[in-house]
């Protein structure tokens, strides 16, 4: 029997199964270690008995953790709110040591009494006492199922940093095959590897990005053209990928056109979005913006990329110059006579000014 999808899987089948088998599994605990406790009555009464009280007490454990692992942990500890998450933990446990205790008082006789079990279960009643006792039990249950959780998550993020380092592998050579093919990719799954750290909650969603963004480039990159609108939800993805852990960047992107039923070749747009985070990457400034703008007018495609740099730079970074030049030849190639490329420096921002025929395309 495969028992990874059983531990792993989503599906709703394997979701139930295993939860039912986790808490079936520690109700047998509990009752077979209180059943031992009952050891001068007959060991099916004392078995009966106490499988009753586990069952019916199970909802305030169900409760307790799984208030822990789809609430704290995912809303505080994967936020980083260390501290908050700690309080509330306190909190919870200290509301289920009181409904502990009055279950253990008021409930537990009444079921032993019952089977004619009346004895006390060998520990002191004080006060002091069923607190550290049912703080101790319930934080024993709360850490065991956050561990497993936590193991569980470890486990797949693992697994995905496998998965997009060996993607990585693969696809390097393909996208430095070119001199213009993009190396957004490669950037991109560098990130993941950085963030998978810092900020484990936003890496489901860039892989699923990326997993697009790698769709496109295998099935799309050696086209003549691509359709216009979907070159553009390529961009919007890549952005959004360059946004996270971005926090002091500011992004304006304005689309303006009916873009449907155009073509394009392809990467001609990301590339100038691409140099343009590039450039940025390299400015050391507190807060920085890159403003997009795309207008298509009967037939004419004109693309505006500004971003910030500091008052007294006015050279691209990092082989910019050497970047534009080879757009530029690119676009003489695949637009001769149909296409312009400026570049703009103004006292605290870089603008490129693109302008395309899409009629005028050489196919």
């Amino acid at each position: 029997m495969n028992i990874y999808p059983l531990i792993f899987s989503n599906n709703q089948r394997y979701r139930i199964a295993r939860h039912i088998l986790f808490w079936a599994s520690w109700i047998l605990y509990y009752t077979i270690f209180v059943t031992i406790s009952w050891a001068r009555f007959p060991f099916f009464k004392a078995f009966s008995a106490s499988l009753i009280v586990e069952t019916l007490s199970m909802p305030m454990d169900m409760a307790f953790c799984y208030s822990i692992i789809y609430f704290l942990i995912p809303r505080y500890l994967s936020r980083g709110k260390y501290i908050s998450m700690v309080l509330l933990w306190l909190l919870f446990s200290l509301i289920f040591v009181f409904c502990f205790r009055l279950y253990s008082n008021y409930v537990d006789p009444a079921i032993y009494a019952a089977y004619g079990m009346h004895s006390k279960m060998g520990h002191s009643s004080s006060f002091i006492w069923d607190f550290f006792y049912y703080f101790s039990q319930i934080n024993m249950e709360g850490c065991m199922t956050a561990a497993i959780k936590l193991g569980k998550m470890w486990y797949i993020k693992q697994q995905e940093l496998d998965l997009i380092k060996s993607e990585k592998r693969k696809i390097e050579p393909v996208l430095h095959n070119g001199e213009m093919k993009p190396v957004f990719l490669i950037n991109a799954l560098d990130k993941v590897e950085l963030l998978s750290q810092k900020k484990p909650s936003v890496i489901p969603g860039m892989i699923r990005k990326i997993k697009g963004l790698l769709l496109y480039i295998i099935y799309d990159n050696n086209q003549d053209k691509v359709n216009l609108q979907k070159e553009l939800k390529l961009i919007e993805e890549y952005i959004a990928l360059e946004k996270e852990g971005n926090d002091n960047l500011k992004v304006n992107v304005n689309i303006i056109g009916n873009m449907s039923g155009e073509r394009i070749a392809p990467f001609i747009i990301l590339s100038l979005v691409e140099n343009s985070f590039r450039q940025l990457s390299l400015l050391d400034l507190p807060d920085k913006f890159l403003d997009l703008e795309i207008r298509l007018v009967e037939g004419q495609l004109y693309i505006s990329v500004a971003w910030s740099k500091p008052v007294d730079t006015s050279t691209l970074a990092n082989g910019g110059n050497t970047f534009l030049q080879n757009i530029g030849k690119r676009l003489n190639l695949l637009y001769p006579h149909s296409h312009e490329l400026k570049v703009l420096i103004k006292t605290n921002q870089f603008i490129i000014n693109c302008k395309i025929d899409l009629h005028e395309a050489i196919n």
